[in-house]
């Protein structure tokens, strides 16, 4: 399919993933036109699938909560029978044990000395009675639900592997409304009545697709008012101050816009600007930090890993944060016999030189040493590089946004969405939820 030169009358999209794909079929709903200018060659960013062998993978540990009745049903109206109810925990690996995650009180008790487990209750108690200001920090956020023993054997040391930055300088936003499930009732409950929480996420309760996460994006795109144009990469947005008048795809491409939705990374946006931005802007926009991750995908000989969605491992020590198992999240994600697991390696991104096969090799080899796999088990291996994985979100990120907001904000045809277009935490339901609330108020215009 040709590039058109003429399409006024288009939503433009930049990015295929999540929030251009969602934006792109509620645009669709409404009979509106839109075209998706996709990088890559296939639609689903961060969230796709990936086929390999007999194996179904995601490009991240992806499940789906039922946080927003609307998007839940739109969702099931999309996939139907395709989508899965799944219960599947996740766990902590802490010194060749498996806590829950989120934590549970009692599990913690059950596992830990007796004088750390009474600090911790002690800690806890103590909690229950303070009337705490509103949290600045990850850091404080995490005493404030924890208290600071619990906080620190697990969340700690956990959120600045993740991140690459100490918890007292990330916002608390990036706990993602996780970190909920102590409080005085919970406690009494399991220490006395064996209760655990009735939260179903916090219980591992989730829908799935039958065939990976990506299916969800792949099954948007069938309407005849979306045109998906893959390995078109946007170079420049060219502007009169007031609108985006101009994009050009590739370098050579250059096609008049109206409407134009941006899904990419903020800072990209602004290096994309012509006329460029002032020097400052540019600084501003080079200083916002990603955080990239690798994927190290292994193909095991052996029907299951674990019985776990994921297991998160907070030792810094080792290289890994979490390790996933699709086939935990839906059976035909591989053969009855075997399984695959993906190891996430969080990276910054300028520092990418990392050697994939030395890598492979560290965590096969820290997997035996902890006696859940053997390395004669291992099929095939693959690894992804995801450098745009997380935005991270440091005390210093607010003001900086705010003056890049300010700025784009001239530009009364642009509409910004997405996790690394907003630079904020965002879940699948947050997405799909902005993208219908973004068309819903440009059919109003």
């Amino acid at each position: 399919m040709s590039l058109k030169m003429k399409n006024n009358s288009k939503i433009h999209i930049l990015g295929g993933g999540p929030a251009g794909v969602a934006t792109s079929y509620y645009a669709s709903q409404k009979k509106i036109n839109s075209v998706i200018y996709e990088a890559s060659s296939a639609i689903g960013g961060n969230c796709k699938t990936i086929k390999l062998d007999d194996f179904y993978f995601d490009l991240g540990a992806h499940r789906f909560h039922d946080k927003n009745e609307n998007v839940t049903n739109e969702i099931k109206k999309i996939l139907g029978n395709q989508l899965l109810k799944v219960h599947s925990p996740s766990k902590i690996f802490y010194k060749n044990n498996y806590l829950d995650f989120p934590l549970r009180i009692f599990n913690v008790l059950t596992t830990l000395k007796m004088n750390i487990g009474l600090k911790i209750v002690y800690e806890n108690f103590l909690n229950q009675l303070k009337t705490f200001k509103s949290p600045n920090t990850f850091e404080e956020v995490a005493y404030q639900n924890y208290g600071k023993t619990l906080s620190k054997l697990f969340l700690m040391n956990y959120t600045e592997k993740l991140w690459g930055e100490s918890s007292n300088k990330l916002l608390p936003s990036i706990a993602g409304g996780r970190l909920k499930n102590l409080n005085l009732k919970s406690i009494i409950a399991e220490l006395f009545f064996n209760q655990k929480s009735g939260s179903k996420h916090l219980d591992g309760e989730f829908w799935y697709p039958k065939f990976g996460f990506g299916t969800i994006f792949e099954s948007m795109k069938n309407s005849p008012y979306q045109e998906f144009f893959l390995n078109s990469s946007v170079t420049r947005l060219i502007h009169d101050g007031k609108k985006i008048t101009k994009i050009e795809i590739n370098q050579s491409k250059v096609i008049n816009v109206n409407q134009i939705v941006s899904t990419l990374p903020i800072n990209l946006l602004i290096k994309f600007l012509y006329p460029v931005v002032d020097e400052k802007l540019l600084m501003i926009a080079n200083s916002l930090k990603f955080r990239g991750l690798k994927l190290c995908v292994l193909m095991l000989d052996r029907p299951y890993f674990s019985d776990n969605a994921s297991i998160y491992f907070p030792d810094k020590k080792i290289p890994f944060t979490r390790i996933y198992e699709p086939k935990n999240r839906s059976k035909f994600t591989a053969p009855n016999d075997k399984t695959c697991i993906v190891a996430e390696v969080p990276y910054k991104p300028e520092k990418s030189n990392i050697n994939n096969q030395e890598l492979l090799d560290q965590i096969v080899s820290i997997l035996e040493q902890k006696k859940m796999l053997k390395k004669s088990e291992v099929l095939t291996t693959k690894v992804y590089d995801l450098p745009f994985a997380y935005p991270i979100l440091d005390l210093e990120v607010k003001e900086k946004l705010n003056i890049l907001f300010k700025f784009l904000s001239r530009f009364k045809n642009l509409h910004l969405i997405g996790r690394n277009a907003n630079f904020e935490y965002q879940h699948t339901h947050d997405i799909f939820k902005n993208s219908n609330y973004l068309i819903e108020k440009i059919s109003k215009n």
